[in-house]
């Protein structure tokens, strides 16, 4: 997991110019705004994230009201999660990777961007319609019950694999890789920050076994937000 070589030929230790690197740039803003985008939505409108820990006969009633915001937001989402598959495609070019680590990274970085939409898009074509029938005036409890727990179900394999896949598995490793790959072209901050962001991803592993820290997974997610606008503005300078 290392540059190649036209990574350490510049005199100042800096990233060599090529053209995928302000492609990428833009993109990985875009994904930043997409992000925070769907935060600002979510938060107000359904207390995002704290609400996906509540019960069915609570969040199915908030989603139906908000209906709008829930769209709007996890439509917002969608695009983070989608604009990381052509992002891994141009990172390796952008930091010169080599070829077996050029292809880690296309892997996993491509893996994290489509585990995280396959566990987005179930609150855009799926939890709205569970909202409908469990508000139903005539839906009896038997039949709420039955929804809840296709909630319930629903929810812990799509978000398990967007989460503990996309985001704690697969977004990590891709980091690491592209941290690696930072540190051998002499950008050892931004390297060793990736590191770091990688290692908090890391942190949300164990909720597979039910181990759960939502402080981690809230706090890994900024970081790793932050960690990739920061990216993005190294490859536009040496773009």
């Amino acid at each position: 997991m290392t540059a190649s070589l036209s990574l350490r030929t510049t005199a100042t230790g800096a990233l060599p110019r090529n053209p995928a690197r302000r492609t990428a740039a833009i993109l990985l803003v875009g994904q930043f705004i997409a992000m925070w985008t769907a935060f600002f939505i979510l938060m107000p409108a359904i207390n995002w994230p704290a609400s996906l820990d509540l019960p069915p006969a609570e969040i199915l009633p908030l989603i139906l009201d908000q209906s709008g915001a829930v769209f709007a937001g996890y439509l917002s989402y969608l695009i983070h999660a989608l604009l990381l598959i052509p992002i891994a495609a141009l990172m390796p070019a952008a930091l010169g990777l080599g070829e077996g680590s050029g292809r880690a990274a296309m892997l996993f970085g491509g893996l994290a961007g489509f585990a995280k939409a396959l566990g987005i898009t179930r609150w855009i074509f799926l939890m709205p319609g569970l909202a409908v029938a469990y508000t139903t005036p005539g839906a009896d409890q038997a039949t709420q019950s039955a929804i809840a727990v296709v909630y319930e179900a629903f929810n812990a394999y799509a978000g398990g694999v967007g989460e503990i896949l996309g985001v704690g598995l697969f977004a990590g490793l891709w980091t690491l890789i592209l941290s690696s790959a930072l540190i051998g072209a002499g950008s050892r901050i931004l390297g060793w920050a990736g590191i770091f962001a990688a290692l908090l991803l890391f942190t949300t592993l164990p909720s597979v076994v039910g181990i759960e820290a939502p402080i981690l997974l809230t706090l890994s997610g900024i970081v790793w937000q932050i960690w990739t606008f920061a990216l993005a503005v190294q490859l536009w300078r040496r773009a």
